[in-house]
């Protein structure tokens, strides 16, 4: 924003302007949105101005520049050039740390409060996020109970990619022991060897290689397990190769198992 713009700006919101300068401005505020924004935003900083506790300031201080002006006076009075050129040296510095403080007053302010908003902002999207995801998950939970097989083996594709959590941990356990569907029961269980790090899911591999009767999905978990070098796994192995009513490559497959995670 240039200074031209930002003083217009400021007599402005002053009621400075006159009649004819103010409906100008205020037709192209009406079609320039960075000018209302820098407006916004000058408003913003000026409120912050206005809220500031104020100051009084301690009678040694007021002794002090009373000294302090009593002393310049008497330098621009004297005939001296040097003393008056002192003089005129220290009142710049003067002015001068006015008006680099006022300015870096205006900046903290302006900094600060952009700040803010962007917490703000960045707060309110994290939350949304959050919502979204949280809906997402129960939309495919939910697809877990579509009666078509293709349905239910995309909503696992979907859970395998989110982070786990007992709740999606639970609905592919309840998926892999009791889905009607081969392929459903054989993803489940890929799905739930990609959360091996959750020891629930390491359990519901194991138990459920006793209860299976798809000689697929025996095949897939036993091949997970060993994958895994899950040890836990050595006892329903063993009953597996030892169970004639099996079939030969179930219990081959098994035997194999056995052998690596022995």
């Amino acid at each position: 924003m240039h200074d031209k713009t930002a003083l217009l700006l400021m007599e402005y919101l002053d009621g400075a302007l006159p009649a004819e300068e103010r409906q100008q401005l205020e037709a192209q505020l009406a079609q320039d949105a960075d000018l209302r924004k820098n407006l916004e935003e000058l408003q913003a900083v000026l409120l912050q101005l206005e809220q500031l506790p104020e100051q009084t300031p301690s009678s040694g201080l007021d002794a002090r520049f009373d000294t302090f002006l009593q002393a310049e006076k008497r330098q621009l009075q004297s005939p001296n050039w040097l003393g008056r050129l002192r003089s005129f040296q220290a009142l710049s510095r003067v002015e001068w740390q006015l008006a680099a403080t006022f300015a870096l007053l205006i900046i903290g302010l302006g900094f600060g409060w952009f700040w803010r908003v962007n917490q703000q902002q960045q707060a309110e999207i994290a939350a949304l996020r959050q919502e979204m995801r949280s809906t997402q998950k129960m939309l495919v939970l939910a697809m877990l109970e579509e009666p078509s097989a293709s349905d239910r083996i995309q909503a696992v594709n979907v859970l395998e990619q989110e982070k786990a959590d007992p709740q999606i941990i639970k609905a592919l356990i309840n998926t892999l022991n009791f889905d009607d569907m081969v392929n459903v029961r054989m993803k489940a269980a890929q799905a739930l060897g990609s959360f091996a790090a959750d020891p629930n899911a390491r359990k519901a591999l194991i138990n459920s290689l006793a209860t299976q009767d798809s000689p697929e999905v025996q095949i897939t978990i036993i091949e997970i397990l060993v994958a895994l070098g899950d040890k836990g796994a050595v006892p329903s192995l063993r009953s597996m190769s030892e169970d004639e009513e099996l079939m030969d490559f179930v219990r081959q497959q098994a035997a194999v198992g056995l052998d690596v995670l022995l």
